[in-house]
């Protein structure tokens, strides 16, 4: 059988917890994924020995070894310690004084050498964040270095877009786009594949994540591998216990502020839109059970200014803005 060929151009969607890299072999769009975080251990020779024969990607940096990737959080839950991240609310980490090797690893671990001299890549950034004071430039630079580094030719696209890009194709690209991530959530209503407005807010899944360890005092990794694994939220109330009752009340605080984002962004620029439009949602963070029916029911008791055509989750959540940007990447070289 012949083997099926790769086209040429690939999409990044660098998150606060994970990194996905697309690409089309044939007619399949295809993926890799890396967990955004790491954790150290002092240096041995029989540290670095069991890693190796384990095959756990690692670093040597100093007398540490970076453990890296989805490795990093068994580690993490196994000596209750925190685990490593190195970005934080969407950008890179200006706390995490290792941050910019390990993302550039990460980066070149999912996404490969290019096919061609120069191959196309879309990344993911995000919007600029209206509630909180940093901006994304030193951000989306950094990473269009690291992909220049490579070979590649980078071209930055905004995360709520591509979530347009990826999912609104049978809607001539116009609706809302949400992303509800690990650091931020990323909005964007476009019309006919045009921004008309786009935005973040620093409140996602890690600050649920962090909201919920502190009421309930459990580390912040065993909320988040207890809410990525097993959170359901259509159970009741009285069938909950203590740590996912408090999932459930930030989840659905998280759903009200960003709708009410969308309400103020929408009075300052008065769109026109003649028909209703739809709502796609993607994003680490609306995978547990229970989420779309959450939002369904925080829209309804939403004054919301705009005509709702339907709203609908993305087939595939965590693969969808780095699809939109494949999308992008293939539409730009033809």
């Amino acid at each position: 059988m012949a083997k099926e060929s790769t086209s040429i151009g690939k999409g990044l969607d660098i998150g606060t917890v994970f990194i996905y890299c697309a690409q089309r072999t044939g007619p399949e769009v295809t993926f890799r994924i890396q967990r955004n975080a790491f954790f150290d251990i002092e240096y041995s020779d029989f540290a670095r020995g069991i890693l190796e024969k384990s095959n756990v990607e690692y670093i040597l940096n100093k007398d540490k070894i970076f453990v890296m990737g989805e490795e990093a959080m068994k580690f993490a839950n196994a000596f209750s310690r925190k685990l490593r991240r190195p970005m934080r609310s969407g950008v890179i980490s200006p706390q995490e004084e290792d941050a910019l090797l390990i993302v550039e690893m990460l980066i070149k671990s999912v996404l490969g050498l290019p096919s061609e001299k120069e191959e196309i890549c879309y990344y993911s950034v995000p919007g600029s964040p209206i509630d909180a004071d940093f901006d994304t430039i030193y951000h989306q630079n950094v990473i269009k270095g690291f992909l220049e580094k490579l070979g590649y030719r980078p071209k930055p696209l905004n995360e709520g877009l591509a979530i347009v890009f990826s999912e609104l194709s049978e809607d001539n690209f116009t609706g809302i786009g949400m992303s509800f991530g690990g650091g931020m959530t990323n909005v964007c209503l476009a019309m006919l594949g045009v921004p008309v407005f786009s935005f973040s807010v620093a409140r996602a899944g890690d600050w649920i994540d962090e909201q919920v360890a502190r009421v309930t005092n459990q580390p912040v990794s065993k909320i988040t591998t207890f809410k990525e694994t097993f959170l359901d939220l259509r159970k009741t109330e009285s069938n909950m216990n203590k740590a996912e009752q408090a999932l459930s009340i930030y989840y659905e605080h998280l759903i009200e502020y960003a709708l009410e984002q969308i309400k103020k962004e929408f009075l300052k620029t008065l769109p026109q839109l003649e028909e209703p439009i739809p709502i796609v949602i993607s994003g680490g963070t609306v995978k547990p059970a229970g989420f779309l029916e959450k939002f369904k029911e925080k829209l309804k008791k939403t004054n919301f200014p705009l005509k709702v055509k339907e709203v609908r989750l993305a087939p595939h959540p965590l693969y969808t803005a780095a699809k939109g940007a494949l999308i992008a990447a293939l539409a730009d070289r033809k």
